[in-house]
């Protein structure tokens, strides 16, 4: 298993957790390719499709800036769609 697998594994999880604190029933997609990684349906019975992505950055940072430059992260035409939710986490 490759690091980067690891640290997105990790951060769905997270997500995880704290959707289930907020009292949603959770469900994780089976398919590699679905366009979203979790199904939380509220106690209100709202349905969110969520995709989660590990905040990254750039390996060669601008000879101007201090720091590297965050990867943006955009939803897909189909993720469009279906109105998933693109949920960003921060690997610590």
């Amino acid at each position: 298993m490759s690091v980067k697998s690891i640290k997105g594994t990790i951060g769905e999880h997270r997500v995880i957790v704290k959707l289930l604190q907020q009292g949603y029933h959770v469900a994780k997609a089976i398919d590699q390719q679905c366009p979203f990684d979790l199904v939380a349906v509220s106690p209100g019975g709202k349905v969110r499709l969520i995709d989660v992505k590990t905040e990254s950055y750039r390996k060669n940072k601008p000879t101007w800036s201090k720091k590297s430059t965050k990867i943006n992260r955009i939803l897909k035409p189909i993720q469009k769609t279906l109105k998933v939710e693109l949920v960003m986490v921060e690997y610590e």
